[in-house]
């Protein structure tokens, strides 16, 4: 998963969609989640409140992964409550401090994977 901001510190999710790479307006469509899911609707509107601070969205994780993953899903089945721009429409935001965070990929392991190391 890949968080970017994007035009005036607006907080976008980067998803690839058949017709090439889009960026999800988060807190645009967060109400596209009302319907099935009211608490990660709650929970993205909470953290995302002031929109450019990651900070919380990063400490509280395993309830925010939820409703960003459904709104990839509603993305890539062409819900019209999913606001939507092409990636090469969006303006990176500029950092205006050279400390501060404009793109943040996510990666999730499977913890129920195998490794070959034995565990002390």
């Amino acid at each position: 998963m890949k968080l970017i901001l994007f035009d005036n510190d607006r907080t976008g999710l980067l998803v690839e969609l058949p017709s090439g790479p889009c960026v999800i307006d988060v807190v645009a469509s967060i109400g596209a989640l009302t319907p099935e899911d009211p608490i990660s609707h709650g929970v993205l509107n909470g953290l995302l409140k002031d929109n450019s601070n990651w900070a919380s969205l990063v400490q509280h994780w395993k309830i925010a992964r939820a409703g960003l993953r459904r709104l990839a899903i509603l993305a890539q089945i062409g819900s019209p409550q999913i606001v939507l721009r092409r990636s090469d429409e969006v303006r990176s935001t500029p950092s205006r401090r050279s400390e501060e965070i404009v793109s943040l990929d996510i990666g999730e392991c499977d913890a129920s994977l195998p490794t070959r190391r034995g565990v002390k």
